[in-house]
Formats: structure tokens, C-alpha cells, sequence
């Protein structure tokens, strides 16, 4: 038989009963998204408040984060048993976001969750030539300058180009805040013992305090 691609190993490794010993990989990914913000709060400090490069590195971290921890929660690490479908679901579907919005938030929040997303897919995948607008930030995204998450001078005729805008902290905030949300969504349904849960969970807020 044909030797697996490293995509399809991958897949088949959430599918099938291997040996070998895994662990709650989701903290170490948490660790460091939450060291990238305190860097990024102390960074926007010393700039103008808001202006963070951190961004661009914590926020595809926190997206891993939530992929480590629906793997870990849905082959039954934290106690409440495996979810097979579910986790066939990881292995082929390309993103969590369909998994993430039928099991575990409630509409509108989902619509926030394709946008947190498609930052990442900015981010990871960068497509930094002109937009077309004139305050640089592509159409599919305009819906971060409604909320002010970007770095932005705030005008219509001219604005920060397109990968400065997402070098924002408040953009790392509420990319942070909406991770703390689906975690305690998948912490609620898949641990056994409410205490544990809590105790897991606060992991999650440690970011707010290193936070301006």
C-alpha cells in the first residue's frame, strides 16, 4: 500500500486506536498565546495604546488552542467518554468552525466565530496587495472596522495598510475573549467532575491579567 501523506496521517491519527502516549497539548498551545498577549498588552503600552505585532503571532496560536482542546474534550480526556463522530468530523471537515456552531454556540455568536476565522486565515495566509478600498481593509473584513478591533487611524480615505490594521491588540482581546467562550462551552459539556471543569476554565482568563 501507497505510504500516507503527512495531511492524511494526521487525520487517521484522530480516527484510529494507536498506541503511544499523548497529553493535554491545548495548555501548552494556551500557554503561550497568553505569553504572546502579556507581551502585546506591554507592547501596545509603550506605542499608543493599541498598536501590537503580537497579534499576528497569538491569534493563530488561540485557533490551535480550541483544535487541541475539541480533540482532547471529544476522545474523552476529561472524563465523559469519546465522541467518534465528532472527532471524524476533525479529521475531514478543513476548519472547526461547522463543529464549533452546532454543538456549542448559539446564533449570532457563530457568525463571530467565521470572522475570528478569517483573521486567521489573513494572518497564515497572507494576501497583503491593495484591497481596492481606500482605507485598505478588504471587504470581508470591514465588519473589524464596525467594531473597532483594527489598528486604524479611523478614516475612510486612508488608512494603515491592510497586515498594520490587524497588528492590534484589541483585535488579540477579542480574539482571546471569543476563545475563553467556546472553551467554556466544550469545558461545560465534556468534563466529568465540575470542579476540574472550573479549574480548567481558569486557565482561560489568565490572559485578562496582563491586560491594559
Amino acid at each position: 500500500m501507497p505510504k500516507s501523506t503527512e495531511r492524511e496521517d494526521r487525520e487517521n491519527r484522530l480516527v484510529e486506536l494507536r498506541g503511544g502516549a499523548w497529553a493535554s497539548s491545548s495548555q501548552d498551545y494556551l500557554h503561550l498565546a497568553t505569553g504572546l498577549y502579556e507581551h502585546s498588552a506591554n507592547s501596545a503600552r509603550k506605542v499608543d495604546g493599541n498598536c501590537s505585532m503580537y497579534a499576528l503571532a497569538g491569534i493563530p496560536v488561540l485557533l490551535s488552542t480550541l483544535r487541541a482542546l475539541l480533540i482532547e474534550a471529544n476522545r474523552g480526556m476529561y472524563g465523559l467518554g469519546e465522541n467518534r463522530g465528532s472527532l471524524k468530523r476533525l479529521a475531514s471537515e478543513p476548519n472547526e468552525i461547522k463543529l464549533i456552531s452546532e454543538n456549542y454556540l448559539q446564533w449570532p455568536k457563530n457568525l463571530e466565530l467565521s470572522l475570528l476565522y478569517e483573521v486567521r486565515n489573513e494572518i497564515v495566509h497572507p494576501a497583503h496587495t491593495p484591497s481596492g478600498a481606500k482605507h485598505n481593509t478588504p471587504d470581508p473584513m470591514l465588519r473589524l472596522r464596525e467594531l473597532n478591533l483594527l489598528q486604524s487611524t479611523s478614516s475612510e480615505t486612508s488608512d494603515y495598510v491592510w497586515i498594520s490594521q490587524l497588528q492590534s491588540h484589541r483585535l488579540f482581546r477579542w480574539a482571546f475573549q471569543f476563545s475563553e467562550l467556546v472553551a467554556g462551552k466544550v469545558i461545560e459539556r465534556h468534563h466529568s467532575s465540575k470542579g476540574d471543569g472550573l479549574s480548567h476554565l481558569d486557565s482561560y482568563q489568565t490572559y485578562k491579567k496582563y491586560d491594559l
